[in-house]
């Protein structure tokens, strides 16, 4: 009789597991190593290699994106998605999609739920320009993060920007932005307010 090996739990235990799988430190072939849970590419959290995390976890939740691929008939395969918290087990529903915006953002959205309540009421950015320039700037940065919950800014809490197009990805942190950049919809015009009469302005 054998023994059940139990499956990683959490973003980091997954990472580890995937790299194992890919060095050829499990029974797996290394070839499947795809079809495991592993933080995706660009995303917080990948440690490439199979002794664990060079780091210890964080001290707050931290979201990040975990993705594996499926076989799905004759030469296809599907991708999955789920949120994923650096500091903790938590792991989000599965969702189904070809990234970039499909499916991926679903999961994005879950770990940052996780991660930051309520983060759809934080102020959006509001033109394309902005979004790199705010962030450049101290007091524009202050200004746009002075409503931020206490220590969110400090635990990498996201920007929020309205998007440009129905489908455009979340942006994972990068150099020079160590936060999620978030797209919401941009809220719809109220058609019925007219421009002031300039007669009554004077």
């Amino acid at each position: 009789m054998t023994a059940t090996v139990a499956e990683p739990t959490g973003a980091r235990a997954w990472q580890t597991y995937y790299w194992r799988v890919r060095n050829a430190r499990t029974p797996h072939r290394p070839e499947s190593a795809g079809q495991v849970w592993h933080i995706r590419p660009g995303h917080p959290g990948g440690a490439y290699c199979d002794l664990g995390h060079e780091l210890d976890p964080p001290a707050h939740h931290s979201p990040t994106l975990l993705t594996r691929s499926q076989p799905k008939g004759c030469r296809r395969d599907e991708q999955e998605f789920r949120g994923g918290c650096l500091s903790c087990e938590w792991e989000g529903a599965v969702h189904h999609g070809g990234g970039f915006g499909d499916g991926d953002n679903e999961a994005v959205e879950d770990a940052h739920d996780h991660a930051f309540p309520d983060w759809r009421t934080l102020p959006p950015i509001t033109t394309v320009e902005d979004r790199w320039a705010v962030p450049r700037s101290p007091s524009r940065w202050a200004q746009l993060t002075a409503p931020y919950p206490a220590g969110w800014v400090d635990q990498g809490a996201p920007v929020v920007a309205w998007r440009r197009y129905r489908r455009e990805a979340h942006l994972p942190p990068h150099a020079g932005r160590p936060r999620y950049e978030l797209h919401v919809t941009r809220p719809p015009r109220d058609r019925r307010r007219r421009p002031a009469d300039q007669g009554a302005l004077f």
